[in-house]
Parts: structure tokens; C-alpha cells; sequence
């Protein structure tokens, strides 16, 4: 298979009053079509930072400052802002950490599920509230045909961080980028809300990057892990390699400090 995702010696800078300071040094890796990537380290470690990139995007005070963002045919940290807005939310989605600060509380959850999908012109209203109500059905939200009629408020965490699942795969991406979707959740919740993500990605084969801290977490859905820590990569390996026998002293402290409560267990 060929490569769908290509990340080379990518680098990021932060720009402070004392000049740039180097904050992701030189990461690379590469996803085929369908795969699963984690990103796993320590806060700071760059996770969040490199899976922006993928974006083609670097947080206020930073600056994407060399290598290369291949996703698909599209080169990210070449584009214009113009052309990146064509992209994210059709090409390349995102899922935050907390849906309730996503969403806007003044709008039912249908609207603003298809709202980007219509303003790419994906297809019509109808043909999208379909699409977003199959993706209910297929996410485990209950009353799938309905609930999209509600407003944030008014459906618990867990099943509005889902729905923010809905929103991002509505475009059918060529890439989707989960940056700690679960890490709001009391764990009983975390835990069926990675199963449905999981079920989800696997059905539908997308293309994903997975961002946590936690190596429990990651182990269910990956296909690879990238061990991060100070903006560099310290081991890289298909997971259940990583798992059985990692190769770094930094991944064995993470691996020891994964939760047992959080493991994800197939449905």
C-alpha cells in the first residue's frame, strides 16, 4: 500500500522576545490508508503540536519552520491559509478534547453537524442530515434519529463528544485527528466512548491520528505508536511490538503508569 500521510523532519518553533526556540525537533513517520497512528507522551512532549501540523496549523506563538505535511496530494505547510480553509473540515478533521467548548449552545446539534460539510458543498441538507443521522446510528447515540435535535445542553458529555465524532467524519476525511477526545470524561464514560471511536474508525477505515498520554488507551486503537518527548521521537514501532517489549527506558515509565481501569475492551 502506498502512503497516505507523510511527515518529514518536520520541525515547529516557538517565537518568544528572546527569539525561536525549537519545540518539535526534526519528527518523522508515515501512515498507509485505513491506519491508526498514536501520538503518546508526557504533557509537553509535542503530541498536540505535530498533530496540528497535520492541519497544516501551529497554535498562537508558533511557527511551522521546515520539513514536510503530506497528506494525500497535498503538501500542508505549503498552502495558503485560503487553500488550508479549504481542507480542514473536508480533507483533514479534527476532535478536541472538550466538545462543550466545540459547540455552540444557541444551535440545534444536526445544524452544526452539517454545517461544514454545506458550506464545502458536500450535498444538500437532506442528503447530509441522512449521512449525520447514519453516523448516530453507527457511534451508539440513542435515539440516533432524533437526538440531533437537541441542543448541547441537553445530551451528557460522552454523547456530545460523540457527536463531535459525527462532525468530523461527515466529509468522509482523508485524515482525522483525535487529540485527546476522551480526556474529559469520568472513565466509565471514556471507556464506551473509545469503543464506539474505535468501531467506528475500524468500519468506515479512516485514516487517523490518535493523540493521549496514556498508553492503555492507545493500545486499542492504534496500528502504530510514536513515543514523543521533548519534541523528538524516542521509539516508534507497530503496537504490539512497542507493547511486548519496549526498546526505551521512557516508553517502559509510561507503560508502567498506564491506568488498568482505562484498557478498552473489544465490543
Amino acid at each position: 500500500m502506498s502512503e497516505l500521510i507523510r511527515v518529514k523532519d518536520l520541525r515547529v518553533v516557538a517565537c518568544g522576545e528572546r527569539g525561536e526556540t525549537e519545540i518539535v525537533k526534526g519528527v518523522s513517520f508515515a501512515l498507509e490508508k485505513g491506519e491508526v497512528l498514536a501520538l503518546i507522551g508526557e504533557s509537553g512532549s509535542g503530541k498536540t503540536t505535530i498533530a496540528l501540523a497535520l492541519l497544516g496549523y501551529a497554535r498562537r506563538g508558533c511557527r511551522l519552520s521546515g520539513g514536510v505535511v503530506q497528506v494525500g496530494e497535498h503538501n500542508m505547510l505549503a498552502l495558503s491559509e485560503h487553500e488550508l480553509q479549504g481542507l480542514r473540515g473536508n480533507r483533514v478533521s479534527y476532535i478536541a478534547q472538550s466538545a462543550a467548548a466545540a459547540f455552540n449552545p444557541a444551535k440545534k446539534l444536526i445544524d452544526q453537524v452539517v454545517e461544514g460539510a454545506l458550506i464545502h458543498g458536500l450535498g444538500t441538507r437532506a442528503v447530509l442530515e441522512a449521512k449525520a443521522i447514519e453516523l448516530f446510528r453507527d457511534l451508539a447515540l440513542p435515539d440516533p434519529d432524533n437526538i440531533g435535535q437537541r441542543y448541547p445542553h441537553q445530551v451528557s458529555g460522552g454523547q456530545l463528544q460523540r457527536v463531535m465524532a459525527a462532525m468530523a467524519l461527515i466529509s468522509d476525511p482523508l485524515l482525522v485527528v483525535l487529540d485527546e477526545p476522551t480526556t474529559a470524561l469520568d472513565v466509565t464514560t471514556q471507556i464506551d466512548v473509545l469503543r464506539a471511536f474505535k468501531r467506528v474508525v475500524r468500519e468506515r477505515g479512516a485514516t487517523a491520528v490518535y493523540v493521549s498520554h496514556d498508553l492503555a488507551v492507545v493500545a486499542q486503537m492504534a496500528d502504530q505508536i510514536v513515543v514523543l518527548n521533548g519534541g523528538q521521537i524516542f521509539e516508534q514501532s507497530a503496537t504490539a511490538p512497542l507493547l511486548k517489549g519496549p526498546a526505551h527506558e521512557y516508553t517502559r515509565s509510561l507503560l508502567a503508569a498506564a491506568r488498568p481501569d482505562t484498557t478498552i475492551r473489544p465490543p
